[in-house]
């Protein structure tokens, strides 16, 4: 398995642009022949993480038990990843 990260930084002027989120995440990529017998390109999103501040090492991780905020990050993910879809490694 090779992870991936993706560090999305947070763009609001009124958080003071902080409070950025990591993604942790696989892509699995599919040959053309191999997607011409049914299989599909994803993303498997592994592991959601906060970080408050850019001048610490906290990072606080984010529960993926709740369907909503999985959905939420899902989303996200997908968005910056060319609209690939996304499962999460985490049973619901």
């Amino acid at each position: 398995m090779d992870l991936q990260t993706l560090r999305i930084e947070s763009k609001d002027i009124k958080s003071n642009y902080t409070c950025a989120v990591i993604l942790s995440f696989e892509l699995v990529e599919y040959s053309y022949m191999e997607s011409l017998a049914g299989a599909s390109s994803h993303c498997v999103l592994h592991r959601v993480q906060l970080e408050p501040t850019e001048y610490g090492d906290l990072r606080i991780d984010v529960p993926l038990d709740n369907s909503d905020v999985r959905e939420h990050f899902e989303g996200l993910l997908s968005s910056h990843q060319y609209g690939y879809d996304v499962v999460t490694a985490v049973a619901a």
